[in-house]
């Protein structure tokens, strides 16, 4: 009872809605990059807010419940993620907070948008400019959007958009068929991954073969004449393990913007989207601890808008070639050479056609120095650079970046530590960054583990942000890295299967981008902000008999310092929750999914780009699932989205996904 009253506390000194966005967005005919600096929108309605404060505490009074659950919950393996210190740790060990999303899930989710995936894990904010394919920005603790406070990974590859729109990595044109593995990192990691990781880092793993042979079709249709084809293939001759998987993706979609909302479209035709999707590897093992191998993850999208003239398509690719060596008996060393690309054509008002370009090389090494402690370090070089096919109006350029870094984990005596340097150096932009991370953990007894970290992050503006110029923009090449520093206090109770983590977390940001103006008035990215964000993050997950449940809560308060009266940022929410519950019946396994998002401030805009503060409504969206075996080869499943037909905005004036039902068949030739 302290414990609920303490958070109930809590909760009442936390109320406010967030988030800096940049709205240039290519979901709407293209235009220069639109002021969206902080602002804090009317209160909602005291009956309204005392509901969402009743569904917030329900949902923490859950995740701390778990553990009385756990006590006739069976063993099982602990979860092994990489992410955390760059080598496999059981995820009770990490002193980062990190969430999972596995191959499984995946599957039993029947969600096929990756963005719409990520808006279970705690802390993860998703606004959408429509629907499938069209503009996705993903927020974490306070920080995305503009910033770009949010690194993502493509099987270890950085892929930020280096052109400018908005820092975005276009994670709304991923399809989830040839993912294998999703971890995301909470709060600020610049120490082992360099500029971005801010808010966090998202590390997606694509498919790769095992030593089984495996293959499967699958078919899934529904709402909105929805139609997904996809099939892989694995398995290992001798010591050759062989994937390859493709996937089709087709909708309707829907409108994107409220014609009564927004002047900028008069049309209410709905926006279809198309994605056709390839994955392929091959490796080689020499030994039991050498192989050698090559992967190739392409994906491209095409989406329409409502103007007949506007639309575009956004392609993406990454070529890698990798080997995994032992040196000696303690020493094992990574290496990989990547090539990232993306091409977006946007088409509008005015027309832009981007090429991002990152060629990576990465050599990361692991050095056992006793059973408990352990040194890691490399190096990694990167040429960034992007074009605009003399449309868009960012000349080609680019720049260099090279990084070392190093990181030490071990533990004594009941204590656990965490160290990591970094040291980036970007040519051709007058910028070194130096970076760490101090991470201490104590066993308390009994399961429970104390969590500290304190931190520094920062942010390299991408080059469209420098360059970018029309005749209302003005570039701004002297524009500074952001800086960040994150204090992290955490409660973690583990009893397999069941783990339980509270974090508090502050992240301030200094030197932050938000929109200024010139002398002669045109808008241009200036380091005018500084911004805070406090907040509690709770998670629970496991499994008890037949059910298996993942529940988390997240409170938070993100400001603008910088502004008069310190508004909450554009666009974010103050409370967040889910409940994932799934019950095996033997045959038949369901699900639920429950998701909600408290108010959030936002801009509306005039045809002529007067912004008027709104507030956009807190809103609870529930889906179903459920699947079984047909017989020994085929898996059916249905999905319900969207089960009330929630009406909601997390973008003002473009619309959400409504009701929808989707069900599919899958053939797997060698047996479930």
């Amino acid at each position: 009872m302290r414990m609920m009253r303490t958070l109930a506390d809590f909760l009442r000194c936390t109320r406010g809605e967030r988030a800096m966005d940049a709205a240039n967005s290519h979901d709407s005919p293209a235009r220069p990059p639109r002021p969206t600096g902080g602002t804090r929108g009317p209160r909602p309605r005291p009956g309204r807010a005392t509901a969402h404060r009743a569904w917030i505490a329900l949902m923490c009074g859950a995740a701390i419940a778990i553990p009385a659950m756990a006590a006739a919950a069976p063993g099982s393996v602990s979860t092994v993620v990489i992410s955390a210190a760059t080598f496999p740790q059981a995820l009770t060990q990490t002193l980062p907070t990190v969430s999972v999303i596995t191959r499984v899930q995946i599957e039993q989710s029947g969600v096929k948008n990756l963005t719409t995936l990520l808006q279970r894990v705690a802390g993860v904010q998703i606004t959408s400019n429509g629907g499938p394919g069209h503009t996705a920005t993903t927020y974490l603790e306070g920080f995305g959007g503009t910033d770009a406070g949010v690194l993502v990974l493509l099987d270890g590859v950085p892929i930020t958009a280096e052109d400018a729109s908005g820092g975005g990595d276009y994670l709304e044109n991923l399809t989830t068929d040839q993912i294998e593995r999703i971890e995301v990192i909470h709060g600020n990691v610049s120490a082992i991954y360099g500029s971005g990781a801010i808010g966090g880092v998202i590390l997606i793993t694509t498919r790769e073969g095992g030593p089984k042979p495996r293959a499967d079709l699958s078919v899934t249709a529904g709402s909105r004449n929805t139609v997904t084809v996809s099939a892989n293939a694995s398995g290992q001759i001798h010591h050759t393990r062989l994937q390859i998987g493709v996937s089709r993706f087709t909708t309707a979609g829907i409108p994107s913007i409220n014609p009564a909302q927004s002047a900028l479209v008069t049309s209410n035709r709905s926006d279809g989207y198309h994605n056709l999707t390839v994955n392929g590897s091959i490796v080689q093992e020499f030994g039991r601890h050498e192989q050698l191998g090559a992967r190739a993850f392409l994906s491209d999208g095409r989406y329409s808008y409502d103007n007949q003239s506007a639309g575009g398509s956004t392609k993406e690719s990454l070529f890698q070639l990798f080997s995994d060596n032992r040196i000696g008996s303690i020493w094992t060393s990574y290496l990989s050479l990547s090539r990232q690309r993306t091409g977006n054509i946007n088409l509008g008002s005015y027309p832009a056609i981007y090429h991002s370009t990152h060629l990576d090389v990465l050599w990361r090494n692991v050095v056992q120095l006793s059973e408990d402690w352990t040194l890691t370090g490399g190096a990694t070089y990167q040429h960034q650079s992007v074009t605009s096919a003399e449309q868009g109006n960012i000349p080609s350029a680019s720049r260099n970046v090279f990084a070392i870094f190093a990181g030490l984990n071990g533990s004594f005596a009941g204590n656990e530590i965490q160290l990591n340097v970094r040291h980036d150096q970007f040519g051709g932009y007058a910028s070194t960054k130096n970076t760490f991370y101090a991470g201490y953990g104590r066993q308390l007894g009994y399961g429970f583990k104390a969590i500290a970290s304190y931190s520094s992050a920062f942010n390299v503006p991408p080059l469209g942000y420098l360059y970018y110029n029309n005749p209302y923009w003005a570039a701004n090449p002297l524009l500074k890295p952001e800086s960040a520093h994150t204090v992290q206090a955490a409660l973690q109770w583990a009893g397999s299967p069941v783990v339980v983590r509270a974090t508090l977390f502050q992240t301030t940001g200094s030197n932050m981008w938000g929109f200024g103006a010139t002398p002669n008035g045109l808008t241009q990215f200036q380091n005018i902000a500084r911004t805070r964000t406090r907040g509690l993050e709770i998670s629970g997950r496991g499994n008890w008999r037949r059910w298996s449940y993942d529940v988390n809560v997240t409170v938070q308060h993100p400001i603008a310092l910088s502004e008069p009266g310190h508004p909450t940022l554009q666009r974010m929410a103050t409370r967040m929750a889910n409940v994932s519950i799934d019950y095996d019946f033997g045959r038949v396994t369901t699900g639920l999914l429950a998701h909600y998002s408290g108010p959030s401030p936002d801009l509306a805009y005039s045809p002529t780009f007067v912004a008027t503060p709104v507030t956009l409504g807190g809103f609870t969206t529930v889906s179903l699932t459920a699947d079984g075996p047909i017989g020994r080869n085929f898996r059916w499943s249905a999905r319900i989205e969207n089960l009330f037909d929630k009406q909601y905005e997390t973008a003002y004036s473009y619309n959400s996904m409504p009701f929808g039902v989707f069900v599919g068949l899958t053939w797997s030739p060698f047996g479930l």
